[in-house]
């Protein structure tokens, strides 16, 4: 065959495979009873999340409408159990292992079956039994998920794997499994094809479809990408399409001129273009630089209008309750002050690095009152003055007996003898009280009864491991344990993968 020829065969080869990578995106209706549990399953976890159980279980029922699966009761029962309604919670739980009599918390959920309903007081604790049920821990418990596969050619064999390979669930065609949080791989084998793999991460309370497009051979060219740093988002040509995977990633990519884009939260995103040849192996090892920049954290306890925070005594910014203040500073240690009328001042130095963040949570406390010294403040000065005029119509007195003594006239009854010393006397009392008065006034200005605002300074970590500030709580300035993660719907990833050598084409998409 002439050059010309294999050149005429490759490029219909190719035609070929870029086609079948069109083939998932016809295939997934926007409109589907799976879709429309979904959208459900998403409705209720931000529901669940918020603490809205009672709207959290409506969704997860009206899921299981959509989509008869064991998970949405699951799902259902451990909402109605949150918001107190026991009857139904165990209606849905007893359902569910109705529907998946082999699910692998089976005990466990026989045993808050029987908690909720009053037949046992207690779960046991590890190491007891409950009559007829198996000594089982019971320990916080997490929304499920769901893993839905479809396969073309239908009659696929599928896998799901957990993350130390072993084997979750084996079924052929169209099929779903429940999961709890993890790591997955969905295994598709055909006698016919090319096995297809691909990893899925599991956090609780979502859909996961997986559309498989199976091939019996293409030709493509494989890409590695590496970095230093592993755990940054590949992207391929469009950004837009989603990630395609962390590093470090390989995979097949069409023929062709491609743009490979890298990024990792506080580092510098970086881009490669690479020429892709029919059975071509290329390794791209990519070097991450942080950013110059780190950034600092703070949430307080305060709500709006919050607190007012310095760096270095330069205002950057204010904080309060729902909305905590993320201020880019340059690497090194920083004086902060967190500062509100009526509260005391919180210092502490802190330490930025380049592309992490430091996270700071304050617990502002009120300074004392001090209205009793002001009300002390005020009975001394009246008491001094009311001292001072009394000791004058005294002196008053004094000088005018004085006066007829010395002239002789003086009467031994004279009234002015004795209103003169009850003036004296009272003008004395005064003058005692008032000191008296006036010490408590002062050591009601000096006292200071009340903590100092109190915080607590972690330790610098990267972009994106910081955690969602609602899992701290600035009431005790201690970090406290983090909630069941909210994650959006998964992005769509568009992963062609292959085993073995680059000839072989297999097309998984997640949604």
């Amino acid at each position: 065959m002439t050059n010309k020829g294999l050149i005429g065969l490759f490029s219909l080869l190719a035609m070929l495979a870029l086609s079948l990578l069109g083939t998932p995106a016809a295939a997934q209706p926007q409109d589907n009873p799976l879709e429309r549990a979904r959208d459900h399953m998403e409705l209720g976890q931000n529901a669940f999340e918020t603490g809205d159980y009672e709207t959290a279980a409506e969704q997860f029922v009206d899921a299981y409408a959509a989509s008869p699966f064991p998970a949405f009761l699951y799902n259902a029962g451990l909402a109605y159990e949150k918001w107190g309604n026991k009857q139904k919670a165990a209606e849905m739980y007893r359902r569910y292992l109705d529907e998946e009599p082999g699910a692998a918390d089976a005990a466990e959920v026989e045993v808050k079956i029987r908690t909720l309903l009053g037949e046992i007081e207690t779960a046991p604790a590890p190491g007891e039994e409950a009559p007829g049920v198996p000594a089982v821990a019971i320990t916080e418990v997490e929304m499920k998920s769901l893993i839905s596969v479809r396969t073309n050619p239908a009659d696929a064999k599928i896998r799901v794997l957990d993350d130390k390979g072993g084997e979750v669930s084996k079924f052929e065609g169209p099929a779903a499994q429940t999961v709890v949080r993890g790591t997955y791989s969905v295994e598709v084998s055909h006698p016919e094809y090319r096995t297809v793999q691909t990893d899925i991460a599991v956090v609780p309370g979502q859909v996961y479809i997986v559309v498989v497009e199976m091939s019996q051979g293409a030709f493509l060219g494989f890409v590695e990408v590496k970095t230093d740093v592993p755990g940054a988002a590949v992207y391929v040509d469009d950004k837009s399409q989603g990630k395609v995977g962390v590093t470090p990633w390989g995979n097949v990519l069409p023929t062709g001129k491609h743009t490979i884009i890298v990024e990792k939260p506080g580092y510098r995103p970086v881009q490669r273009e690479v020429e892709v040849e029919i059975g071509d192996q290329q390794s791209l090892d990519l070097e991450l630089v942080r950013v110059n920049n780190g950034v600092l954290l703070v949430k307080t306890n305060l709500p709006a209008p919050g607190a007012e925070v310095y760096v270095d005594e330069k205002r950057v910014g204010s904080t309060y309750t729902t909305a905590p203040l993320e201020h880019e500073v340059p690497p090194g240690r920083h004086e902060l002050r967190v500062s509100s009328e009526g509260m005391k001042d919180y210092e502490a130095e802190v330490k930025i690095g380049r592309g992490q963040t430091t996270k700071v949570l304050v617990r502002m406390n009120p300074k004392p009152s001090r209205t009793s010294a002001w009300i002390s403040f005020g009975f001394s000065v009246a008491l001094f003055t009311g001292g001072g005029i009394t000791g004058g119509f005294a002196l008053k007195y004094k000088n005018e007996l004085d006066t007829e003594r010395n002239a002789g006239r003086l009467a031994d009854d004279d009234p002015r003898i004795l209103k003169g010393f009850l003036l004296a006397l009272s003008a004395d009392v005064a003058f005692g009280v008032g000191a008296i008065v006036g010490a408590l006034c002062i050591y009601y200005f000096l006292r200071d009864p009340l903590p100092p605002s109190e915080g607590r300074v972690f330790d610098p970590v990267d972009f994106g491991e910081a955690g969602d500030e609602a899992e701290d709580s600035p009431e005790t300035a201690e970090p406290e344990s983090a909630p069941a993660e909210v994650a959006s719907r998964p992005q769509v990833l568009v992963t062609p993968l292959i085993t073995g050598d680059a000839a072989g084409l297999g097309l998984a998409v997640v949604f």
